[in-house]
């Protein structure tokens, strides 16, 4: 049976989003894990390419002293959302009670490129102003002879601390709901960020504790040698699109 993709064009998309509740998150894990199990070759083939991805950064930083981490990771920033795209598809396909295929995830990672990339783009942004402020405080792109070089912009390690999990709070808040809405809607980059944090902000004390959840599974990952990606990432990934379908409203 051929397989007919359609897509909502986004100037008809108007959205609203739910009240939250404290159970959600772990409903939107419990969901994940469910799609995991009725998925499993799907999921751990994009565990691996995550696991892959994390062994490349660790490689890296143990052989070069971390100078060329910002790099890859910016490279995630532009590669991660494709993946996620693919696991994002997967629940869709599922909820529809379709097979999911990698045809078809294939088709709507490319049809939604243009979108994608912006996104991925707004986020590479906002992580080049971490790392900006970051060179700026702690000077940790100083090469080793560059050591004595004093921090181009005086700040308490406070007043540093604070500023970052703002703009990581920000990074969270845009990729909260909003490549799930654009792979469901064909939303552009900005209908679907400006979706995602008035959503974030509106239920900020769940989405708080979602973030919570989500640090501690990722810190699982690292206290395993990441080798627990290959079941957190496809979890999480699924457990988003959840998220996405319970918080935002389309009307």
């Amino acid at each position: 049976m051929k397989t007919v993709i359609t897509f909502e064009a986004d100037s008809s998309v108007y959205t609203n989003s739910n009240l939250l509740t404290f159970s959600a998150p772990f409903r939107w894990l419990k969901k994940g894990w469910r799609d995991f199990r009725r998925a499993t070759f799907h999921s751990l083939s994009y565990g691996t390419f995550f696991v892959a991805i994390g062994w490349l950064l660790v490689y890296v930083a143990q052989t070069n002293g971390g100078y060329f981490l910002p790099t890859l990771f910016m490279v995630m920033l532009l590669v991660g959302p494709a993946l996620a795209f693919g696991l994002y598809d997967v629940s869709r396909e599922l909820e529809h009670k379709h097979r999911p295929s990698f045809s078809h995830e294939r088709k709507k990672v490319f049809s939604e490129m243009g979108h994608e990339l912006m996104l991925s783009l707004m986020m590479t942004v906002i992580f080049m102003f971490i790392i900006i402020l970051a060179s700026l405080v702690t000077n940790i792109l100083a090469m080793p002879w560059q050591a004595g070089v004093t921090a181009a912009l005086p700040m308490s390690d406070t007043t540093f601390l604070v500023v970052a999990v703002v703009f990581a709070g920000l990074l969270f808040s845009v990729n909260s709901f909003a490549l799930p809405m654009i792979l469901d809607k064909d939303a552009t980059a900005g209908t679907a960020t400006t979706t995602s944090l008035n959503a974030v902000w509106k239920n900020k004390s769940v989405m708080a504790l979602w973030a919570l959840l989500v640090v501690a599974l990722m810190a699982v990952g690292f206290a395993t040698y990441l080798l627990a990606f290959f079941i957190i990432i496809p979890v999480l990934g699924y457990a988003s699109w959840h998220a996405y379908r319970e918080t935002i409203v389309i009307e």
